[in-house]
């Protein structure tokens, strides 16, 4: 299968290189102009909290521009990101319109994420699970990506624990209007819409879209509008203040697994268990958020952000092949956050140096309610063509109150060595009150860690043709069990006769974070490998980290526990050429290896993640206005249980983009799965014993086509 991606990669290429070989330049063009338009480094903020070099971060990140997108085959932001190296999604919808992130060998099987999402700075991962609604972002919005690889609880405390993502949406420097319509297979529909420009003076924006899809799978309906936008009230030479406002609606129904006779039965239904499930999910989220600069030697910067969600979710569990549990959950989250930080610039030496200093704080609450409303056979669902939510089962209200307080110090005792020292302390209160029916006492938790972090980063190389850093770090990180896994009171009830009934809850109020040491070490590499025509860039990154007291969820106990100790090992790498900005070619090669150091099962790799994922494109533009792309994207050796005796088939889908742009309309045409392949991205064993396996597959050959205007 690695063999067959390489061929079409390279086959795609090369008839890229062909088509657009009319747009390179004459080999005598000038070199100056080139050298120094390539040399120019991006900038990010993510991996360190401040405005650095990317070449000059002490840890692996990664960059996806609009610009970039613009000729990319993409459905939503977990499309983009999997063009990255180091992040692979799994999908349960078949379309990838419900996406679960691997990285770094951790993976939350849907109940939880080891992802940190930000958008503009904010965190938006759900409250109780930590979960990403991955279509709570519309790529029309999108300006940058950042990614940030490995664990950043040193900067950014809980969850950060796998990576973190920062979403850009503002852009200061561009006024532009545009709507966009879009249709395609499976019942696919949408329109976008997003405007910005200066108000009285003022930067805003305002954006709008919402998206219909039936879906590849029966009972796979999905409804999503976003809007929402900014506006900023204030901006002088050293300061402004803005505020923003989004708002989700989110309707879609869940399919389900299918076993394996299912599958061959019919890849695209869904079994008579799933047929009620249901989320109605709505999200409102309001921001303030400013910056002041005193000169050059302190900038100050803030955020003040406020969420309300409600939910109202059928979900099943199936217990077995012929026995399946539902119930419906009625969900109010909200949350209040805040996060400050102060930079000095020229702190108190005579060399360069910077010292950062901040703090996080966030009350979050939660009132959950589940209701009864089918448990059975398959018999006793197919007999039911409409289900009403019963009685109340249980209920309870939790509540999450952190703080933390974050330093970083920054030295450069010589010109080409760049030195991180940093530290983190959280403290994280957790209590839980539980209401009629439900029994049982008032649980309370706090956990306190300290997250450190050290990181160098050496250039090697700065000449006009070449450009390359090295670095290294070693950090603490760590994660908290979310309030779902704490406090959530759904339960299933057993009968073993002549036993009486007895309830089985599948949280558990004693949970510890589990925590990790890493050492990652990388590089980066820019050259010019002939001025004004071909440039390339390389990047790469080892890593190794030891986790202790594992958050996982327990087939056997049915119940989350702290199960033992991993070691996630792995090599990322990155490598991209461009060819007078006009063809991009890029390919990136991750391995990951997470295997158990405890118990049983010691020395196995850890179930569902893939051990190598390779993606590689090939874009371009013709100054004709045509432009497009191919994305191959190869997942392979993923086991699906924990004694390693079942493993997924391995898989390759290579999908496309045509564009065309005439004035100021331009039409694409995406098509996905291009040769139609049969592939589930993930599955699991059944609990019961039977020796069943579930999957989740993926769609065949499906188009999608877009018309956009911009004004």
């Amino acid at each position: 299968m690695s063999k067959l991606c390489c061929n079409l990669f390279v086959l795609a290429t090369v008839c890229f290189i062909n088509l657009f070989s009319i747009v390179l330049p004459d080999r005598t063009a000038a070199e100056n102009d080139s050298e120094e338009m390539y040399q120019i480094e991006e900038t990010v903020v993510t991996s360190e909290r401040m405005l650095n070099s990317l070449f000059e971060s002490t840890a692996a990140v990664s960059v996806r521009t609009r610009a970039e997108m613009e000729f990319l085959p993409l459905k939503n932001l977990a499309d983009a990101l999997s063009t990255l190296p180091g992040i692979s999604f799994l999908n349960r919808d078949g379309l990838g319109r419900d996406p679960l992130a691997t990285l770094r060998g951790f993976y939350g099987g849907g109940e939880a994420e080891y992802l940190l999402v930000l958008i503009d700075g904010e965190p938006i991962n759900e409250l109780e699970k930590g979960l990403m609604n991955w279509n709570s972002v519309s790529l029309s919005n999108i300006s940058s990506i950042e990614f940030l690889r490995g664990g950043a609880s040193s900067l950014y405390g809980d969850s950060a624990i796998g990576g973190v993502v920062n979403v850009v949406t503002s852009d200061e420097h561009t006024s532009l209007s545009q709507i966009s319509a879009s249709g395609g297979g499976f019942g696919s529909l949408g329109a976008h819409a997003r405007s910005s420009s200066l108000w009285n003076g003022r930067r805003f924006a305002a954006f709008g879209s919402a998206e219909r899809h039936t879906g590849f799978r029966e009972h796979a309906d999905r409804a999503v509008e976003n809007l929402g936008g900014y506006l900023t009230l204030l901006k002088t030479p050293n300061g402004s203040l803005t505020v923003s406002t989004t708002h989700h609606f989110q309707q879609f129904d869940e399919p389900g697994p299918l076993t394996g006779a299912e599958l061959d039965s019919s890849r695209s239904q869904s079994t008579p268990f799933y047929k009620f499930d249901h989320t109605d999910d709505r999200t409102h989220r309001a921001a303030v958020k400013g910056n002041y600069n005193h000169h050059t030697m302190a900038k100050f910067s803030g955020i003040v952000t406020g969420e309300i969600r409600d939910t109202n979710a059928v979900r099943t569990l199936q217990l077995s092949p012929q026995f399946a549990d539902t119930k419906n959950r009625l969900l109010k989250a909200s949350r209040l956050t805040s996060s400050f930080q102060l930079t000095l610039e020229q702190f108190g030496l005579p060399f360069e140096n910077r010292l950062s200093l901040g703090i996080d704080a966030g009350l979050h609450s939660l009132s959950s309610e589940y209701h009864l409303l089918l448990v059975g056979g398959l018999a006793d669902y197919n007999a039911m063509n409409s289900a009403t939510r019963g009685e109340l089962d249980e209920k309870g209200d939790s509540t999450r109150r952190s703080a933390a307080g974050f330093l970083q110090y920054e030295l450069r005792p010589i010109q080409t060595l760049r030195l991180i020292l940093g530290v983190r302390a959280d403290v994280i209160g957790d209590q839980f009150t539980p209401k009629p029916p439900s029994e049982g006492e008032e649980q309370s938790t706090v956990h306190s860690e300290i997250s450190p972090k050290a990181g160098a980063n050496y250039r090697y190389v700065k000449t006009e043709r070449h450009i390359g850093n090295l670095y290294a770090n070693v950090s603490k990180s760590f994660k908290a069990p979310t309030l779902d896994q704490l406090y959530d009171q759904r339960s299933i009830v057993f009968q073993i006769p002549p036993n009486p009934p007895f309830k089985v809850l599948l949280s558990s109020g004693d949970l510890q974070p589990q925590t990790g040491t890493s050492f990652e070490a990388g590089g980066y590499h820019r050259s010019v490998l002939y001025p004004d025509l071909l440039h390339g860039e390389l990047s790469f990154a080892a890593y190794t980290m030891d986790m202790k007291n594992e958050l996982d969820f327990d087939l056997q106990q049915l119940k989350y526990l702290n199960i033992g100790k991993s070691r996630h090992q792995g090599i990322e790498t990155g490598l991209r050429f461009t060819m007078k900005s006009s063809l991009n070619l890029f390919f990136n090669y991750t391995h990951q290896s997470a295997k158990s150091r405890i118990g049983e099962y010691s020395g196995k790799f850890l179930k569902a993640i893939p051990r190598n994922v390779i993606a590689g494109g090939v874009s371009g533009a013709h100054q004709s206005g045509i432009g497009g792309s191919i994305v191959i994207k190869s997942a392979n050796n993923i086991f699906l249980d924990d004694a390693n005796t079942m493993t997924l088939p391995n898989y390759t889908t290579v999908d496309s983009r045509l564009k065309y742009q005439f004035g100021l309309v331009s039409a694409t045409l995406d098509v996905f799965n291009i040769f139609n392949r049969s592939y589930s991205t993930t599955g699991y064993p059944d609990a019961s014993g039977t020796g069943n396996t579930y999957f989740y597959p993926a769609a065949g050959r499906h188009a999608l086509a877009s018309l956009n205007l911009q004004l």
